[in-house]
């Protein structure tokens, strides 16, 4: 099911800011979520997604097909919006790993002590994502953080399906190894990517291969 209507789709396409807010409402939380994890400060990341949205106003019109296909854009154009950030600070992506609070979206309806819980989880898990490849770990983000589908994924980063699921397939398994020994018992970690709080994959968790997820 789309997040917004194909009507809205070509609203975007022919330059309303109206159906542009219609997206923006769909798709702000994921995206901004992805890039807090590219670049690991939420100002900057909020900065880099209104000037993706901008670009959708300007150049909407060039897009090719309807609602999953301006998702994709999107995020193609928030990707690219990154690495031009990275390429202007000549820093790597893999050295930007800052401190997680810093990034982790609001959240008052916790407590004190979820709080630290969530922010030693987040240290944990960023620390053993930092060690990936910086292909697997932006998969990975993409997958778990924006909820893209491997197809989705492919078109983002300009790889086939096939290269996408190898680099989800590794990342996971490395992040197993990385995190394995550090869950006890029935205790469930938290992936903390781009500020957000995923569900690590059960197989992560484990320390075992994973099954990877459905592509749908």
């Amino acid at each position: 099911m789309s997040l917004f209507s194909e009507e809205v789709a070509e609203g975007v396409k022919a330059g309303d800011p109206k159906a542009i807010e219609v997206v923006y409402t769909a798709l702000a939380d994921r995206l901004l979520s992805y890039l807090c994890a590219r670049v690991r400060d939420r100002s900057t990341a909020e900065d880099l997604m209104e000037a993706t949205f901008l670009e959708l106003l300007q150049k909407g019109w060039t897009i090719r097909g309807g609602a999953a296909a301006i998702k994709v854009w999107l995020f193609r154009s928030a990707h690219f919006n990154a690495l031009d950030h990275h390429r202007k600070l000549s820093r790597r992506p893999e050295d930007l790993v800052g401190d997680p609070s810093r990034i982790e979206a609001e959240d008052h309806a916790r407590g004190p002590e979820e709080l630290a819980l969530a922010a030693d989880d987040a240290q944990r898990v960023q620390a053993a994502l930092a060690k990936l490849s910086s292909e697997q770990r932006e998969v990975l983000e993409l997958r778990y953080v924006s909820g893209l589908s491997a197809p989705e994924i492919g078109r983002v980063l300009g790889k086939n399906d096939g290269a996408v699921r190898s680099l989800q397939h590794r990342g996971e398994r490395s992040l197993a190894r990385l995190l394995a020994g550090e869950d006890s018992g029935d205790t469930r970690r938290t992936m903390v990517l781009a500020g957000r709080r995923e569900r690590v994959p059960s197989a992560v968790k484990r320390g075992s291969t994973p099954v990877r997820a459905n592509e749908g």
